[in-house]
């Protein structure tokens, strides 16, 4: 009983920390994603998804392809976009959030709700033709329709564990809404989510 008292504890104090941590960039977030959408962009999806991505911490993953920085983002990828807008490395927490907002912008596509372009940033494309196989905009039917397959990890203790990459993404657009409502400072978004 202690054990589980013990864990609920630290998951409490890690969410109460990324909290804060994330409350010291919504400034930021704000600035660089009106900057590339224009004022009426709910940025505060944006902190929700640096809270998604890293805890609103300044890391290197552990996930295999080098994903860095608050946003997560990995330069092999993406460095060809990110050098075009001025950014050099992903070094420094400003080019980190600039990123994040460049990235976002590439991978919207205003007729879908902006769930679809916080998909794309984490799994591609696959999200377009899942949309198109549903024939539908709809989160459900279109996750009826993927196939993705498994990511396996090993943790350090030598315990593996596989979770389906249709699991793993489409959660990702809704643990992204769901902490950016917490950093919302307003209830009308001009820009849909779903």
């Amino acid at each position: 009983m202690r054990i589980i008292a013990l864990l609920i504890l630290c998951s409490a104090l890690y969410a109460g920390g990324a909290i804060q941590r994330c409350q010291s960039y919504v400034q930021e977030v704000r600035r660089y994603h009106w900057l590339q959408f224009g004022t009426k962009y709910p940025y505060w999806y944006g902190v929700g998804q640096l809270h998604q991505e890293s805890g609103c911490r300044d890391i290197v993953s552990r996930d295999g392809v080098g994903s860095q920085g608050l946003a997560q983002i990995t330069w092999r990828w993406h460095k060809d976009t990110l050098q075009k807008n001025g950014i050099k490395s992903l070094a420094t927490v400003p080019d980190q959030l600039n990123g994040q907002a460049i990235l976002m912008k590439q991978f919207w596509v205003p007729k879908y709700g902006l769930w679809v372009t916080y998909q794309r940033y984490n799994g591609g494309d696959y999200i377009i033709k899942e949309l198109g196989r549903a024939g539908s905009e709809n989160w459900e039917l279109a996750k009826a329709q993927c196939r993705r397959g498994q990511s396996c990890f090993t943790y350090p203790s030598g315990r593996r564990e596989c979770v389906s990459n249709c699991d793993i993404n489409y959660d990702y657009s809704l643990k992204v809404y769901q902490y950016g409502k917490m950093y919302s400072i307003s209830k009308n978004d001009a820009i849909r989510f779903w």
